[in-house]
């Protein structure tokens, strides 16, 4: 069955999928489901789907538009996730803007919270998830070159990287100890939506999909 085109589509005269799009962020609905790379990175262009630097800047509009408000009566960014992980620097920025958001955020996984997508994921004020979603928690992959002292250089950056703001991220986010990060973080530690509550990763499993609407 087809449905009609709004006509708002004809009066602005964009695609549905540009239309869909610009619905779903004025009711600050946003999703992330891809992997997480740069604006450069044309393989990962989608209209419909944004990415981690876009929502960023979502945030700050949003923050800037709720200026007048208190924080109890703004109205909630729903952050829907999807995605296999991707580039740390990247994407911590979005994790930035999301604790720093006096609007709340909602972060809802929608399919996986994979590596990066994780770190993202357990930043939202409140935290969902669909029944048989995945969640994967490991340590970021490093791609160096150049000479030896180059390389080296980049190794002792990562790993002062993991402890002061990977690991002390998930310790906030969770109920984690550092033992506990120390031991699974270097093995690909996947979860189950009940593993995750159990974890303190997530708040709340979807069983009425009105909650996240």
């Amino acid at each position: 069955m087809l449905h009609k085109i709004p006509d708002e589509i004809v009066r602005i005269g964009c695609t549905i999928e540009e239309y869909q799009n610009l619905r779903s962020t004025e009711e600050r609905r946003l999703y992330l489901s891809r992997a997480i790379y740069s604006l450069d990175d044309e393989d990962s262009v989608n209209e419909y789907l944004s990415t981690a630097a876009q929502i960023v800047q979502l945030i700050f509009e949003f923050n800037a538009e709720d200026r007048e408000l208190p924080p109890d009566q703004r109205r909630p960014i729903k952050l829907f996730i999807n995605s296999p992980g991707g580039d740390v620097a990247e994407g911590f920025p979005l994790v930035a803007a999301i604790e720093l958001s006096k609007t709340p955020v909602y972060t809802i996984n929608i399919g996986e919270w994979n590596s990066m997508a994780f770190l993202i994921g357990i930043t939202g004020h409140k935290r969902f998830a669909l029944p048989y979603t995945k969640f994967l928690l490991h340590e970021g992959s490093l791609f160096a070159g150049g000479s030896t002292n180059k390389v080296q250089d980049r190794v002792e950056f990562d790993k002062r990287f993991e402890q002061e703001i990977v690991k002390e991220h998930i310790l906030k986010h969770s109920n984690m100890t550092g033992s506990d990060y120390d031991a699974l973080a270097r093995v690909e530690y996947y979860m189950l939506p009940e593993d995750a509550i159990k974890r303190h990763f997530i708040d709340e499993i979807i069983e009425d999909i009105e909650a996240v609407l």
